[in-house]
């Protein structure tokens, strides 16, 4: 397993760095102030793209690894009818918010009508955003999470070169405008790779008509989210609009800075969830067996989180350099808060996997509206009080009630426990980072003291991994260690 989410997150490193690229140049040509408006503009779009959705992305996770090995034919059938509804839903999305913001701009908030005709080019992005979740996730269900991923490259490639040359030439306009074409084009190809294969043998032709022969499970799903879909991404807008609005564009643009840091974070380390996670917990087995694979990818996950991760907490200054300007610095100060969000977030996540491949979708929408609720009450209040820390408390309030009452469901209904072990590694980790997070926000200064008291906490926290090794595990780390160690050896040799 270690071995898959190694060579997952170097493929992740990868998109990484061209989104890194992208994230750099809009914050050299734009700043604070106009960062912090586009973050506001992205939430917005996202409303439309994850409703208009229906969770066909997180369907095509749920319903289609389990025919990639028993029908082939099926598994071609429904994902051509699954891509015809996307399609169809993510244009009458588009033409909605078209409507509702040449009509009445004012709709979306006293602070954005100003921008009504940047929200007008952005809502044309809706088709292609809400593809490519679904591009990468059908390919994953097939097994090919390594193909995913290139995919999810091309993509970000696409989106970093179409975003700067888009702010450079025209500002905050052209970085959604010439996004339109190439965007559409590649997910155009992308679509046609998977629905029409050379290796499958002959298929039944497609039709329109296959939308509607979906089977009701689909139907169900989809609707049975669809209140969650709107809900998720509105309560994550209604995080950023109450900062534009409460503290201004520029702070709003400082936050920015923290969450772009923080989604580097979940772009390497959460990448192995949709392509590796989620297609493995639904191919079948025991609820037990499901709840050890889990747990085992979840164990991995904290030692590779554990070790990573803590020296960019420890030196958010120079990563808010490095990713954004030093306009940019006040938000690093809320960087170590905005990625343990994004940490519990997976943590919570591995298991909450289990709950919809158990087909308890019922506790899992409810579940994570009530999430969604304690995120905005909690927001409503921490923000004017504590500032852009109290977004990221907010945000982190919900994750932890999702991580806790997952566990306390699967116990109660499957009498599965969470393995002791399990939980005091994610509680350690948990642990370091905020340890390396109040070091790294304390140690303002980069000098020679500085860092080696950086250097020691680190190597503190890391060592205290140590003991949540088992013998099986140090034998496979070995492993891997020698592996690798060959491989660099016959690299240099050749």
């Amino acid at each position: 397993m270690i071995k898959v989410l190694f060579t997952i997150g170097a493929i992740q490193v990868l998109q990484m760095t061209v989104l890194l690229a992208r994230t750099k140049g809009l914050a050299l040509l734009l700043g604070p102030e106009q960062v912090g408006v586009l973050a506001v503009i992205d939430k917005l779009v996202a409303v439309f793209v994850q409703t208009a959705s229906l969770s066909l992305p997180f369907a095509a996770l749920r319903f289609l690894p389990s025919l990639w090995n028993s029908n082939r034919l099926e598994f071609d059938r429904r994902l051509r009818g699954m891509s015809i509804v996307l399609l169809g839903l993510a244009c009458l999305a588009m033409a909605a918010g078209l409507g509702v913001t040449l009509v009445d701009p004012g709709r979306w908030g006293e602070q954005l009508a100003p921008f009504w005709p940047i929200v007008l080019v952005a809502l044309l992005t809706i088709p292609v955003q809400a593809f490519v979740p679904f591009v990468q996730n059908a390919t994953a269900a097939a097994f090919a999470p390594h193909r995913s991923m290139l995919f999810a490259v091309a993509h970000a490639v696409v989106f970093t070169l179409s975003g700067l040359c888009g702010a450079w030439w025209f500002g905050l306009e052209g970085i959604y405008a010439l996004y339109v074409v190439p965007g559409a084009l590649l997910v155009g190809f992308a679509v046609a790779r998977l629905n029409a294969p050379a290796d499958r043998g002959p298929r039944p032709p497609a039709t329109a008509l296959s939308a509607v022969r979906l089977p009701r499970e689909i139907w169900q799903f989809g609707l049975a989210l669809f209140a969650l879909t709107f809900l998720a991404p509105y309560a994550a807008l209604f995080l950023h609009y109450r900062v534009l609005r409460d503290l201004g564009p520029e702070s709003a643009g400082w936050m920015q800075a923290a969450i772009g840091i923080s989604l580097a974070v979940r772009t390497v380390l959460g990448s192995a969830h949709p392509v590796f996670l989620t297609p493995n917990v639904n191919r079948g087995g025991t609820p037990e067996q499901r709840m050890q694979w889990a747990s085992d990818f979840q164990k991995t996950l904290c030692f590779l989180t554990g070790i990573v991760l803590p020296p960019l907490l420890l030196f958010p200054d120079v990563a808010v350099r490095l990713l954004y300007s030093s306009e940019f610095l006040p938000g690093a100060q809320s960087v170590f808060l905005f990625v343990l969000v994004e940490i519990v977030t997976l943590l919570a996540g591995t298991y909450q996997s289990l709950v919809l491949a158990l087909d308890r979708l019922g506790y899992h929408v409810a579940q994570n509206m009530t999430a969604q609720g304690v995120m905005i009450v909690v927001g409503a209040v921490a923000i004017r009080r504590f500032g852009i820390p109290g977004a990221a408390l907010a945000a982190l309030s919900a994750q932890l009630f999702l991580y806790m009452s997952t566990t306390v469901f699967l116990r109660r209904s499957f009498g599965l426990r969470l393995p002791l072990r399990a939980a005091l590694l994610a509680a350690y980790l948990v642990a370091i980072l905020l340890v390396a997070g109040l070091v790294g926000r304390s140690q303002s200064a980069i000098d020679w003291h500085s860092f080696f008291v950086r250097v020691g906490v680190y190597t503190a926290l890391v060592g205290g991994l140590a003991l949540f090794l088992t013998r099986a595990d140090h034998n496979r780390l070995a492993e891997l260690v020698r592996q690798m160690s060959n491989r660099a050896l016959a690299v240099v040799r050749t």
